[in-house]
Order: C-alpha cells, then sequence, then structure tokens
C-alpha cells in the first residue's frame, strides 16, 4: 500500500473536495490494516484506536500521543507534521489538505476498528493553533 504524496493528492482532487475525503477516508482504512499488524494490538475497542494511531504517528512524525479518556481517544500533534511541510514547501492550501486528505484519512483508519466513530479536531494548526487536537467520539 503506498499514500499519495500531499502534491498528487492535491492536483487529483482540488476541485473536487468531496471526493478527496472519500478516497483519503479509503487509504486510511486500508493503511489500517498495516498499522494493526505493525502494532501487533488485536480487538476493537478504544485500546486498538490508541495503538493504531499510535504507530501511525511514529510512521508520519515520530511522535505518538493518541491515548484513552474517559469515554474517547484523544491525540495531539505539536511537531511538523508532512502535510505542514507540504502546504508551507508546496504553497498548497494548508487547510484544504487538512479537511480533505489527513482528517478523512485518520477517522477511516480509527473507523476500521470502531465503525461508528466521529473525528472532532478542535484545533488545528491550519487554523492558527499552536497544536493539533483530534477527538475520537463513539456512539
Amino acid at each position: 500500500m503506498s499514500l499519495p504524496s500531499p502534491k498528487e493528492f492535491y492536483e487529483r482532487f482540488k476541485d473536487d473536495p468531496e471526493g478527496a475525503r472519500r478516497a483519503a477516508f479509503g487509504i486510511g482504512r486500508e493503511f489500517e490494516e498495516v498499522l494493526l499488524r505493525r502494532s501487533g494490538a488485536q480487538g476493537d475497542g478504544l485500546e486498538v484506536v490508541v495503538a493504531v494511531l499510535n504507530e501511525f504517528q511514529r510512521a508520519v512524525q515520530g511522535e505518538p500521543s493518541a491515548r484513552v479518556e474517559g469515554d474517547r481517544v484523544t491525540m495531539r500533534c505539536t511537531g511538523f507534521c508532512p502535510i505542514t511541510r507540504a502546504s508551507m514547501t508546496l504553497n498548497i492550501p494548508w487547510i484544504w489538505l487538512d479537511a480533505n486528505m489527513a482528517w478523512p484519512m485518520i477517522r477511516g483508519i480509527a473507523s476500521t476498528i470502531v465503525p461508528d466513530i466521529r473525528l472532532r479536531v478542535p484545533q488545528a494548526k491550519s487554523k492558527g493553533d499552536a497544536t493539533c487536537v483530534y477527538v475520537f467520539e463513539t456512539g
């Protein structure tokens, strides 16, 4: 499984954000299989979501931070991720890459474990915040 570069993805979908979100979600679902194998986790609960998201963070930026907090999973990203770098170096709208590539891909990863999981992003560097905060909720 190979991930498209942000540039390739943007060039293909820049005029079709809905198609971009669908494609990114599907890529995330495919990528989850690799991450699950690497993490060694088994099952379908929030702890497995954490294990897979932490494996994802190791792969893309090296700073795993996902954890279960009550009935949800939170993940915080403080460093430069590939989306940040792509936006800055390739002059691609950062919020477009987040909303149409990164966030749907991350939700796709988690949804293979917990199908009804929802993702909220209350803080995002692309919106001017210091940190990206992802909140995964069910029910």
